[in-house]
């Protein structure tokens, strides 16, 4: 019966229905907004977690620095270390990290961020990356490449643009606090040969990055203030570092971040882009619902003799009140609902057929999408609770009417 109503009342092709059209404007927009939130929130999920990926691939688990240590050797001997490398579930290499400055043969400079680690340290981070770009799309091959030897480095790909340097190039590496020295005094230097240019898809990595074999290379600068050792590991699961951390506490003279302290700025930015999104993509759609109560109170205006007879021919007041509640939950539904499934679908249909229409130049050269069940749920579960009360409250003008006042007034 409700249904019969709500097309009478409402879907009629009426000359002059203003009813109407705004009902059909309400619809529009509710499912417009709907559907432009789910599949933009799809699509950010998406590259929130290929940037995860991409991060975890080039960023240790945990990273454990030593600050007392002024060798390797003196890392490997740490109570902590000793206790990881014993443990089968994880993986750890040692490394050297320090910041630098990179010239080049025609004056060119840049800051940099030197990184030496072991052998197979280098050959798990890059059979790492290979993974991530096979991921991303990027038609790879992988190769055996060969670890940068005495004197060579590998260079990423931003910091090699910046530079304006290709394999086989020589740089002249300088520690940062060469360039307080006097004039009359030289900074410590030491000249490189750029192996590879690597391309990790991580933009920090790839604008400062320069790994080389330890004690190959950077002998020169092993004083360095900024010099730091330590040992990287990786977990059974990332998500876990940080009980790992709290576990690790009770060691003395170490210091461990975990990944997320260590990107923390990209993750808060893209948590706060994804929020603030999110939040104006639900303001139009609460403004297309909040729409459906002035179709209501439009509706019960025009219809107040039409109330009058459904109360004079037995209806009650509280029937009469659920029946207008009704309507506005079907004009919801069909607006909301299709605003739902075609997002849902076009998400779904992304997630499985990403969309091509990026250049190489970036990271990500298509538009992934990612449909969680949970985001869905709870996007029904609220619009549902919108639409109720907004229908709720338009109803409530419906009250206090009685059947000989309702016939008496002029729509």
């Amino acid at each position: 019966m409700t249904w019969e109503f709500f097309k009478r009342f409402i879907l009629l092709a009426r000359e002059g229905s203003v009813v109407r059209r705004i009902a059909w404007l309400t619809v529009l927009g509710l499912g417009l907004s709907l559907s432009a939130f789910i599949i933009v929130m799809s699509v950010m999920t998406a590259l929130n977690i290929n940037i995860r990926e991409r991060t975890l691939a080039v960023e240790p688990h945990l990273a454990i620095e030593v600050p007392n240590a002024k060798s390797i050797l003196a890392v490997d001997t740490n109570p902590l270390v000793v206790k990881i490398k014993n443990e089968k579930l994880f993986r750890s290499y040692s490394f050297e990290s320090q910041d630098v400055i990179l010239r080049t043969v025609d004056g060119r400079f840049r800051g940099a961020q030197a990184k030496g680690l072991s052998g197979d340290g280098l050959k798990t981070l890059l059979n790492e990356v290979y993974k991530v770009k096979k991921q991303s799309g990027h038609d790879v091959e992988k190769t055996e490449e060969e670890a940068p030897g005495q004197g060579e480095v590998y260079i990423g790909v931003d910091l090699a643009h910046a530079l304006g340097v290709f394999e086989g190039d020589t740089l002249t590496v300088i520690s940062p606090e060469g360039l307080l020295l006097p004039p009359s005094e030289v900074p410590k230097f030491e000249k490189v040969v750029v192996k590879k240019i690597i391309a990790t898809y991580v933009a920090d990595v790839d604008a400062q990055g320069l790994f080389y074999v330890q004690g190959e290379t950077m002998n020169s600068l092993r004083e360095g203030i900024s010099r730091r050792l330590g040992v990287e590991v990786w977990t059974d699961d990332p998500e876990k570092a940080e009980a790992y951390k709290t576990e690790w506490s009770q060691f003395m003279n170490v210091r461990i971040e975990t990944w997320r302290e260590r990107n923390s700025a990209l993750f808060f930015a893209l948590k706060l882009e994804k929020m603030a999104i999110g939040i104006f993509l639900t303001i139009s759609g609460l403004i297309a619902c909040l729409s459906l109560v002035s179709v209501l109170a439009l509706l019960i205006s025009q219809k107040k003799k039409e109330m009058g007879l459904l109360q004079a021919i037995g209806m009650s007041g509280r029937q009469v009140r659920r029946l207008f509640l009704k309507m506005g939950l079907y004009l919801a539904l069909i607006g909301g609902g299709g605003g739902f499934l075609i997002g849902t679908l076009v998400s779904l249909w992304i997630e499985y057929h990403p969309l091509q229409v990026l250049p190489d130049i970036y990271y990500d050269s298509e538009i992934p999408a990612k449909v969680e069940s949970g985001f869905l749920i709870v996007v029904a579960l609220i619009l549902f609770l919108i639409s109720f009360l907004g229908s709720w409250v338009a109803s409530l003008a419906t009250s206090g009417l009685s059947p000989s006042q309702a016939l008496r007034s002029k729509n």
